[in-house]
């Protein structure tokens, strides 16, 4: 078997076992044990599969086995694990995938042994000041993180770990990310219950690193933890730890914002950057008013829900509204520190989940170094920032070396100026908020990951965790910890809103529909979601249901209106925008959206009376020119057509303002400044005739209606082909 087959197969052994079809499953295994050529693990099947066939005998003859429960559970892990074990087998012998083939590396290692048998005699031994250090902490990491099934010693090694009064806090951090790695490359339960021992740790940095690395753990093999109801149970009792939910849902908001730091960095250097560079005291430009139209009929929210995104970034200003990102969570520094990755220190794996500490070899040398006077004080202001991440952190202290003086002294003085600032915070905020060290912890752990799966040289090696769904709202354990708890999903299903992330808002909306929470705001923003995503017919149905509870109101009536607009059915969107009207008769959105009806009931005059009225409350609105314009030549009133045209034509004309007026031309007998204009269109609209002639068949009954001959129009559209 190839690699590829080699996947294959445990993918779709796992897929079996976790819909219950285990004669399938123990069929597909056994061809991976005979390649193997393990035959303890060919035994261990057989032995599987006949305990399953007195399992299914038993039960074929009604026998009641009230252990029978437990021995299915332990079949299906049985097989999930001997899968396991034959996969990984296979795969580091013949794969050259990364880590595979660091395994083959690390097995090699002449000095490993000496050296863990070493530690768990003196597990003390590991010291900054030593030659050695990073490299003995490599080799506990790796020991930790390529070791795929843990027995005595790999649990007392990582014991004495955490039990060790003499390792720091960050050496500690670092060896838990090995564990958290370890455990989502190869799952083993004993890796399950150290997580669980490094949680009850009295520090925050090493409860939180625990936390995260559990939380995906059950993210990533939640269907397999059914049959492990011990782990499952030791999980949901850390509900009795204080504030335990809100770390959980704190953990799954940022890895949600993580997902979202691609789209967020994008919009920072296209648009937020630009724009406070643009930022002068010289009066700004008036507003382009088109604007308001148009664009913004679908795509405002409910202003009655200000109140739930009160700590969205803000709206008015773009310094504002990056601090606000920033004091969120939102990883707003990525594009900065991106091209700070390239410093030898991130050569190592292990430096990129080293928790900042000024003890760590390079930082110590490079305070040392005599280079920099102001250095040491420097180096603590960084290790107080809240906002930087550990490894934006390392990036900072190797970036500055090559940076002019004065720019060094303003980031100098910055950092001292944040560091003031985040301690008087905290001072406060530990009376109000005893989680807010919980929360820094989880987001710079984070974004720590973040920056190493898109950024370490060999990330192609790793199953990138931000490209996971993360749809914890969907898993069993998500719901059995929070199953009387709404307000949990809620805020998800709100943040994912916020987000711009619709269509997994639009689910975790849905969830809480079917859990019976059927009031109006949900019904709304679930039809919001949905109409975002583009699924109108899903978005009505729910803005039908809100209407329903909600009473008329008036931002309801628009959207139902707007998604009958968006599925061809004008005469039933009409009434509600006609509703919308009574309650505000002045908004324009609303009037140009029954002019849009009425056009396309080819109502003319009506769409007229609605287009004109716009054009009357805002003068500068030169869009609204081009429906009246329409409707005046399907009217037969070409004067006024043509003026309006004359208007368009003026300024930018699309290639739909040309073919309409070249129309106009031909209808008034001046075929020669007809065919001139189609010829226009196509040059200046940049569409070819085949587009050209589909928008053409389109408007083809009007010209009928304004006398052209139907013979005619083939040869006009000749003589165009002939002018190419």
């Amino acid at each position: 078997m190839n690699e590829k087959e080699i996947l294959s197969s445990t993918r779709r052994i796992h897929d079996l076992l976790s819909v219950k079809r285990l004669k399938e499953a123990m069929t597909d295994l056994q061809p991976m044990l005979v390649v193997s050529g393990m035959n303890t693990w060919m035994e261990e099947l057989e032995q599987i599969d006949n305990t399953y066939r007195v399992m299914l005998e038993y039960t074929v003859k009604g026998i009641q086995d009230p252990e029978r429960q437990k021995v299915y559970r332990k079949i299906v892990a049985g097989l999930y694990e001997l899968s396991d074990r034959v996969s990984e087998f296979l795969l580091t012998r013949l794969s050259t995938q990364y880590v595979h083939v660091r395994k083959r590396i690390f097995r090699d290692d002449p000095g490993l042994e000496s050296f863990i048998q070493s530690f768990l005699r003196v597990p003390d031994r590991i010291n900054p000041s030593d030659p050695e250090y990073l490299r003995d902490l490599s080799r506990l990491f790796h020991t930790i993180w390529l070791t795929d099934e843990f027995h005595e010693r790999e649990v007392q090694l990582v014991e004495r770990i955490r039990d060790s009064g003499i390792l720091s806090v960050p050496e500690k951090g670092l060896l838990i990310t090995a564990l958290n790695f370890s455990v989502l490359r190869y799952f083993d339960r004993r890796k399950f219950e150290l997580l669980f021992g490094f949680f009850e740790s009295e520090d925050e940095e090493l409860r939180q690193r625990a936390l995260i690395g559990l939380l995906l753990a059950f993210y990533r093999y939640d269907t397999r933890l059914v049959y492990y109801p011990a782990i499952r149970g030791r999980f949901l009792v850390m509900d009795e730890y204080q504030n335990f939910k809100k770390m959980v849902q704190e953990v799954i908001l940022q890895l949600i914002r993580g997902r979202n730091t691609d789209q967020l960095s994008r919009r920072m250097q296209e648009e937020i950057l630009p724009e406070m560079l643009k930022l002068t005291p010289q009066i700004r430009n008036k507003l382009d008013l088109d604007k308001l139209l148009g664009e913004s009929l679908s795509d405002e929210e409910n202003p009655e829900w200000q109140e739930i995104f009160q700590d969205a970034p803000g709206l008015k200003d773009k310094m504002q509204e990056l601090t606000e990102m920033q004091m969120e969570g939102d990883d707003v520094f990525i594009g900065t520190f991106q091209m700070l990755k390239g410093f030898p220190f991130f050569r190592h794996l292990i430096n990129w989940f080293f928790p900042f500490t000024t003890n760590h070899p390079e930082i110590l040398a490079l305070e040392e170094s005599g280079e920099f006077a102001w250095m040491k004080g420097f180096l603590d202001s960084v290790e107080k920032s809240f906002y930087l991440c550990n490894s934006d952190k390392y990036s900072i202290c190797f970036g500055i070396r090559s940076m002019p003086a004065d720019m060094q002294k303003f980031l100098s003085d910055g950092l001292h100026a944040e560091a003031d600032q985040i301690k008087e915070m905290l001072d406060g905020d530990k009376i109000l908020d005893p989680l807010q060290q919980g929360r820094r912890v989880i987001r710079q752990y984070i974004q720590d990951l973040y920056r190493f799966y898109r950024f370490y040289p060999d990330k192609q090696g790793f199953d990138d965790l931000f490209n996971w769904k993360l749809d914890f709202y969907r898993k069993s354990f998500y719901r059995e910890l929070f199953i009387d708890d709404t307000d949990a999903l809620y805020s998800i299903a709100g943040f994912y809103l916020q987000k711009k992330n619709y269509r997994e808002a639009a689910e975790a909306f849905g969830i809480l529909e079917q859990s019976g929470d059927m009031n109006a705001d949900v019904l709304q923003k679930l039809g919001y979601a949905w109409q975002k995503a583009g699924n109108y017919q899903k978005a009505l149905n729910y803005y039908l249901k809100a209407d329903i509870l909600s009473g008329e109101n008036l931002w309801n009536l628009k959207k139902i209106g707007l998604c009958y607009r968006y599925l061809k059915q004008p005469e039933l969107a009409l009434p509600y925008y006609r509703q919308a009207e009574l309650q505000d008769p002045d908004d324009l959105n609303t009037e140009v959206s029954i002019g849009h009806c009425l056009l396309d009931l080819q109502d003319y005059e009506g769409a007229m009376k609605s287009y004109y009225k716009v054009e009357y409350l805002m003068p500068g609105n030169h869009k609204v020119w081009r429906p009246i314009a329409w409707c005046s030549f399907v009217l037969g009133r070409f004067d006024q057509a043509r003026k309006y045209y004359d208007k368009l034509i003026v300024r930018e004309p699309s290639h739909h303002d040309l073919i309409s007026l070249g129309h106009l031309e031909w209808c008034e007998g001046k075929r020669v400044e007809a065919i001139a204009l189609y010829q226009q269109s196509m040059r200046t609209g940049k569409i070819d005739f085949n587009e050209f002639l589909t928008i053409f068949e389109q408007d083809r009954d009007q010209l009928v209606k304004h006398g052209i001959d139907q013979e005619e129009i083939p040869i006009l559209l000749d003589r165009l082909r002939y002018l190419g």
